[in-house]
């Protein structure tokens, strides 16, 4: 009740309200928008991040796998062999030339990987140490250590003394085996080349990346976080890579991870979502400002709306319901020149034309009924009953039966027309059909002293609404002024032309007493301005004037036969 209640207030309120209910959708949708933004933003850095971890580790693992297998390789060079296995049968010369070709080789591996700090080969049958750099005395300690090593974890690569291993023994022993080895080759891997690679992973100040293994954590930036929270956190997730909040000192971390089964160790990468989503905090603050600045807008805009649409309406409604009591002389105006200046004086001129209309119509009436009065007058005089009557007792003494008939016919349609059809327009079809039928009468009259020729209606040109009486009353014409004055030889047309918006009637006669002054005469009294004085052929222009506007009506010319030809033209109005 209160919602319909201030609704139906003012449209002040249906205005701002209306407007309100347009935009919190919006809003809401923006807001929405806003939500998705942030966790589309979340996803795509979180998967760019796991792509990151996982494509370093691979590449990695690439590089020390490929590297055991160039020590696996190395372990059937003929040079190491023969110096772990028959060095005591070589003289000094070859077992260094042979020293120095198998040192060559593992500076070849050394070289292989940007990761390798140096390359060993333990030789304990001639107690040498020889690395990819030098030529040292066998180290038992040393060499019994990585050894050992070796065996103990889940992974080749192993922790020895601050640096990272990855050793192959040979020949292949248990680790419980008491049998010693012949060779053992070793590469040590710099793990501040390691350190390196983390450091390059890092895009913005704010991440961190840490490596962590069974012997070895690295960490491009211990102080800022709580390192060993982030990798118990990691620790408890299953999946072998994947991304999760991790909560850190009060501050929420963006984090991912790839673990690797080659290292048995885990990279991880995180970022603080405060530097991921800064830059959508900005446009939050944006959306607030816009929110608070559109319902001003709004606010403003309504009061314009009140000013400028509403009250020139109100005014335009006002002057509508005087209208609809009938006081037609109701003028509204409008000082600025917008579309309600235009509007108003469209309804000016509405109301101007539709005063121009209505007397239009109301002379229209009036002419009709003249017309009407005057053709039943002149029809049913007697002179037109006694030649009629004279006719008919002809056709009956003569047993012209079936002329009679269709001459009674005649007759009644002739008179249904003229004193039962009261509408002002008729179908073009059947003004013509009544014109018809009393030229028929009159030529049974005039029969061995006119010819009539009457033309058929185009196509499409029959349901055309004309005014009533507009053919037969020429027809009537031509009787009287020219054919009743000729003893033989009278001649009638009625033609009709289409033509592209409308149609033409002629109607032709053949009389003698025609001169251009009459022509002139005829044509200048369809031009007068007295309409209350009107015979019948300016009632007759003035009504087809009144219905079709010009170019329509009725003018007069002399015919091919020297007689006179009345044409009338119908043309349509333009929509």
């Amino acid at each position: 009740m209160i919602i319909r209640r201030i609704w139906g207030q003012t449209a002040y309120r249906k205005v701002v309200l209306s407007l309100l209910t347009i935009l919190i959708p919006i809003y809401s949708l923006c807001i929405v928008i806003y939500q998705w933004g942030l966790q589309t933003l979340s996803q795509e850095i979180s998967d760019s991040m796991i792509y990151q971890v996982s494509t370093s580790i691979s590449d990695m693992e690439t590089d020390f796998q490929r590297v055991q297998s160039l020590l696996y390789d190395a372990l059937t060079d003929r040079d190491l062999n023969a110096l772990a296995n028959i060095s005591e049968s070589m003289n000094e010369i070859e077992k260094m030339q042979r020293t120095l070709r198998l040192q060559h080789r593992l500076n070849a591996i050394r070289n292989s990987s940007s990761y390798i700090h140096d390359v060993y080969a333990y030789i304990p049958a001639i107690e040498k140490n020889i690395s990819a750099l030098s030529i040292n005395e066998l180290d038992m300690e040393q060499f019994n250590a990585i050894k050992g090593l070796q065996y103990d974890l889940n992974s080749p690569v192993f922790l020895y003394e601050n640096s990272q291993y990855l050793a192959i023994g040979y020949p292949f022993l248990s680790p419980n085996s008491k049998r010693n080895l012949t060779m053992l080759l070793c590469v040590e891997f710099s793990v501040s080349k390691l350190q390196k690679t983390l450091d390059a992973m890092k895009a913005s100040a704010g991440e961190g990346v840490i490596y962590d293994s069974e012997s070895l954590t690295l960490h491009t930036n211990p102080d800022a976080v709580d390192v060993e929270s982030i990798i118990s956190a990691v620790s408890k997730l299953e999946a072998s890579s994947g991304s999760s909040v991790v909560v850190n000192n009060g501050e929420k971390l963006l984090t991912v991870y790839q673990r690797s089964t080659f290292f048995n160790a885990s990279l991880i990468k995180y970022i603080p979502e405060s530097t991921v989503f800064s830059p959508l905090a900005k446009f939050k603050a944006y959306f607030v400002i816009l929110a608070l600045t559109s319902v001003v807008i709004l606010m403003i805009y309504a009061l314009f709306l009140f000013q400028y649409i509403h009250k020139p309406l109100e005014k335009l409604v006002k002057a509508f319901r005087k209208a609809e009591t009938g006081d037609m002389k109701v003028r509204v105006h409008h000082d600025s020149h917008d579309e309600f200046h235009y509007i108003y004086n469209r309804f000016n001129d509405m109301l101007e034309n539709l005063q121009a209309l209505i007397d239009e119509v109301y002379k229209q009436q009036i002419l009709m009924q003249k017309a009407e009065l005057k053709h039943l007058q002149s029809q049913i005089n007697p002179h037109f009953l006694y030649n009629s009557f004279f006719i008919l007792n002809t056709m009956a003494r003569l047993g012209d039966n079936e002329q009679l008939e269709r001459f009674t016919l005649q007759l009644g349609e002739y008179f249904q027309f003229i004193t039962r059809n009261s509408a002002d327009n008729v179908t073009l079809a059947k003004e013509v059909q009544h014109a018809k039928i009393y030229a028929e009468i009159q030529g049974l009259r005039f029969a061995n002293r006119v010819q009539i020729e009457f033309g058929e209606l185009p196509e499409h040109t029959g349901e055309v609404m004309v005014p009533r009486l507009i053919l037969q009353p020429l027809i009537e014409n031509a009787f009287k002024h020219a054919i009743e004055k000729k003893t033989a030889q009278g001649r009638l047309r009625v033609k009709f032309a289409k033509y592209v918006n409308g149609v033409r009637v002629s109607v032709d006669d053949n009389g003698d007493e025609l001169d251009d002054g009459k022509i002139e005469s005829l044509n200048r009294m369809l031009i007068r301005s007295d309409v209350l004085e009107t015979t019948g052929i300016l009632n007759i222009h003035q009504r087809i004037r009144l219905m079709f506007g010009e170019p329509s009506g009725l003018h007069f010319e002399r015919n091919e036969w020297n007689g006179l030809k009345a044409v009338i033209t119908i043309q349509n109005r333009e929509e």
